[in-house]
């Protein structure tokens, strides 16, 4: 910390103050001297005290060195326009439409169980997962994944496709871009974002999910009721491909 002078508290005095100031000084000087100060009355007393307290600090204000000028900050114009376009909206990068993230689990289309998908020789790719991301998850998954001769994104699948494997759709992120994506692709370890794999869930169904999204981002009602009554149907027709004998009440909910 630096000194800290009289003038860092007071104003430097101007002339007419100093003379002020040094007649004040000769006043008190005299009463001192010719022994009056002591038997002055006592608000007397009082108002020399205070004068000479003034007169004090006026001295020492005047001789006191001048605080030092702040200096002057430079502003580059330069930077600070370039600061400015940065700080604009306009300005910062576009993520992308959203879109939904979506994570394949290979599976053994006789098992249904976990297999990952390993390339030939001992060199070869050696995959469990896939990471994508589309803006139509129904077409993307059941469309594209599920065609063998589609030949837009996702290579990977179309080779776990030919090596006789299948896939079942295991998480999904929505809305989410693109950047997203790429993000979860390269903190790398699928199974741990994976509920087939640790157990704690099934396969996901894209036409569900992408109604699901619908009715939250127009909260539509009827919508919703007609995506209810399209899983009832799905149950109905999964278990009358079974075999299985249902009561309405045990399809798409708890019973009554």
């Amino acid at each position: 910390m630096g000194r800290v002078t009289a003038a860092a508290e007071h104003p430097r005095p101007v002339a007419a103050e100093l003379r002020v100031a040094v007649a004040a000084s000769g006043l008190l000087g005299l009463l001192d001297e010719r022994g009056l100060t002591e038997r002055l009355p006592w608000d007397a007393r009082a108002a020399a005290g205070r004068l000479r307290d003034a007169v004090r600090l006026a001295v020492l204000a005047a001789t006191a060195d001048p605080a030092p000028a702040a200096p002057v900050a430079r502003v580059d114009a330069g930077q600070a326009m370039r600061a400015w376009i940065r700080a604009q909206p306009w300005a910062q990068p576009d993520p992308g439409p959203p879109g939904w993230v979506y994570l394949l689990c290979f599976t053994d289309p006789a098992t249904g169980t976990h297999r990952p998908y390993q390339g030939k020789g001992t060199g070869g790719q050696y995959a469990g997962h896939y990471w994508g991301w589309t803006t139509d998850l129904v077409r993307r998954v059941t469309r594209e994944h599920a065609n063998p001769r589609w030949r837009g994104p996702g290579r990977l699948v179309r080779v776990a496709l030919a090596a006789g494997l299948s896939f079942e759709l295991a998480y999904v992120e929505w809305p989410a871009t693109a950047a997203r994506e790429h993000q979860l692709k390269n903190q790398g370890g699928a199974y741990r974002r994976c509920p087939l794999c640790r157990g704690t869930g099934g396969p996901l169904d894209p036409a569900e999910l992408a109604a699901a999204a619908a009715v939250q981002a127009t909260g539509d009602a009827e919508f919703g009721a007609r995506l209810a009554a399209a899983r009832h149907a799905r149950l109905a027709r999964e278990a009358d491909a079974y075999g299985l004998f249902t009561r309405d009440g045990d399809l798409g909910g708890d019973a009554a």
